[in-house]
């Protein structure tokens, strides 16, 4: 196989030279195949020439993404990029030049799978029998193309509860990219220090001490004059660190994902600087995934899991028709023991039931506990974003349905931001988000149909690129833990003990008479109700609101152009809602990202 390196802020993509190994008939039908779904929708062919003739080959078909709306389930099998026929025939040797480039009609308007690096693509040639055959006869050694990243053009900075600080650089792109060795000065508690950066990895760790509490802001500055400032201390207010990580995106165990799981894992806790990381690929009713197995992707996982550095979750996105969901579990063995059962347990409810939403037949699977069921997108189908339809003319995939009795067992925690937006309400509000809605999936539906959900954030990223959309960030989990590790993060996360952002490290925190968010409090009428809310932007804040049954209840004075924001509020409304009542703050900042924390619930004595 040839190789071409691609750098991926540049342009133009090279003309690739296939030379015949076969002899081509006259009227024989040649494919120009992708290897995956994202090379798919992100190339397109201009040009299939005869070299030396100057023959130019009729194209009978070229991918187009309204077509792959119509049928999916085609394109995922065949990766057609454009089927040339011929004229006349070809003898073996001869050279054909496809001309690709960039810009591929997208499925999504979210897509931009070329602006990612790490990438391995494989352009194939190939004889087929006719238009629409999944048979492929290889007529030509395949290409390479590899995708790196560019030039650096902007410096990050993490502050890790142990003190480490993590300086990494992007490309334009939002690619870490490495930088040539040279300086940089970090100021931390008034004391400003050199640190020498390195080729030898994109993110170089430095220890500035035991991170406090309340230490002020880290800023970098290096020798080309890139400046940032760090994430604030990242400590909830009784101390508990806060790490930060995003475990809703898919690799190549996806028939749709792209991109090795292992390197995928190596970028998220060397690149992007993530205290933990899971992926979450698409899991048929058998219990396996397109061509690989649970098992695999727990060899891979564990490999990368280094108690109080980084930590792997397991999870697997486990989705119907009627509402996607992801399974995540406390340990690797729980969910291979859950995932073996669905087979015989699982697919024959489906199966009986096809037009019946899906988490209803996983949650008596899962072990109290030790799994979670999180569903996704949930206020949202397959035609408001994507225009995917089916044959029956319905969206292919459609809305969360929040049956009723609400499940307060396993379904504990709601996605409620990700690459295709928000879906805390019905109603779309552009400065939260919310891009979709009146389907009655939202956040706030759970709520009032008795759910009692916490917040995180991810991605649902095909690109294999954790925490990332384009050149910037579009969904993140913080848990507040007291250790690294991944049954604590999981206790945590099944505590509801964490928050969701749009993709900044924002630290935020709030107590409602003392206790952590994702707490149920019984209450006596007359009982205090006292919040202390504290948050820590990365750009000036706009808006912190505490919501209560769907409405804003108080939207506090933030201070201009203000990081910070900290205050205790009371809610001593005679007429309060006294039973099965939640509450939960959301902030805004001026660049547009936003937090959402986990809510409070409050009941009566029995």
């Amino acid at each position: 196989m040839q190789t071409i390196p691609l750098t991926v802020t540049v342009a133009e993509v090279p003309t690739l030279r296939f030379t015949l190994t076969d002899d081509i008939p006259a009227g024989g039908f040649l494919r120009v195949r992708a290897s995956s779904v994202q090379m798919l929708m992100s190339l397109s062919v201009s040009e299939i020439r005869v070299e030396g003739d100057n023959a130019t080959l009729p194209i009978v078909h070229r991918f187009a993404a309204a077509e792959m709306r119509r049928d999916w389930s085609w394109h995922i099998r065949t990766l057609s990029l454009a089927v040339a026929q011929t004229a006349k025939p070809i003898a073996r040797g001869a050279v054909l030049q496809v001309a690709p480039r960039y810009g591929s009609e997208a499925v999504s308007r979210r897509s931009r799978p070329m602006s990612y690096s790490g990438l391995d693509w494989e352009a194939s040639l190939g004889l087929i029998q006719e238009l629409r055959s999944q048979e492929f006869r290889e007529a030509a050694k395949p290409w390479a193309l590899r995708l790196t990243a560019g030039e650096p053009i902007r410096l990050e900075a993490y502050l890790k509860p142990d003190g480490r600080l993590l300086l990494t650089y992007f490309d334009a792109l939002g690619n870490p990219a490495a930088e040539p060795e040279g300086e940089a000065e970090v100021i931390a508690n008034g004391t400003a220090r050199k640190v020498r950066t390195s080729t030898s990895r994109a993110t170089e760790p430095i220890s500035v001490g035991k991170a406090a509490p309340e230490c002020p802001r880290i800023e970098v500055k290096d020798n080309a004059g890139r400046e940032t400032v760090a994430n604030a201390c990242p400590f909830a207010m009784d101390g508990t660190p806060v790490y930060f990580g995003e475990f809703h995106w898919h690799t190549d165990f996806s028939g749709d994902g792209q991109r090795r799981m292992e390197a995928a894992l190596r970028s998220s806790r060397d690149e992007l600087g993530l205290d933990f990381a899971g992926p979450a690929d698409h899991m048929g009713a058998n219990g396996r995934y397109r061509d690989k197995t649970p098992l695999e992707q727990a060899e891979i996982c564990r490999r990368f899991d280094e108690p109080g550095r980084f930590c792997t979750l397991p999870g697997a996105e486990v989705s119907r028709r009627y509402g996607h969901a992801n399974l995540h579990t406390d340990s690797f063995e729980t969910l291979l023991e859950t995932t073996a059962r669905f087979e015989t347990e699982l697919a024959p409810k489906w199966r009986a039931a096809p037009n019946r939403y899906g988490f209803d037949a996983l949650v008596p699977l899962c072990p109290p506990g030790k799994a979670l069921v999180i569903p996704h997108h949930s206020n949202m189908d397959s035609n408001m974003q994507e225009g995917v339809v089916a044959k029956d003319g319905r969206p292919a995939w459609c809305a969360m349905h929040w049956p009723i009795p609400a499940d307060r067992t396993v379904v504990r925690l709601i996605e409620i931001v990700q690459g295709r937006g928000c879906f805390e309400a019905e109603q779309p509000d552009e400065a939260w988000r919310i891009g979709n809605g009146g389907l009655g999936g939202s956040a706030r539906t759970a709520l009032m149909r008795g759910y009692r959900v916490g917040f995180v954030g991810g991605t649902d990223n095909h690109c294999g690129w954790p925490t990332r959309e384009g050149a910037g960030y579009c969904g993140l989990t913080a848990v507040q833990s007291r250790t690294l590790k991944t049954r604590a993060l999981f206790d945590a996360l099944h505590s509801r003990r964490c928050y969701a952002t749009s993709g900044a490290r924002i630290v935020a925190d709030c107590t409602l008479n003392g206790l952590p968010m994702g707490s149920e409090s019984t209450l006596e009428p007359g009982a205090e109700r006292r919040f202390r809310i504290r948050i820590r932007g990365t750009a000036p804040l706009t808006a912190v609101q505490l919501i209560h049954f769907g409405c804003v209840l108080a939207d506090f004075d933030v201070g201009k152009d203000s990081l910070d924001f900290e205050t205790e509020w009371v809610d001593d409304r005679p007429g309060r809602p006294l039973q099965d009542a939640y509450y939960y703050v959301r902030a805004r900042q001026a660049d547009g990202h936003c937090a959402w924390l986990s809510p409070f619930w409050i009941d009566l004595p029995r």
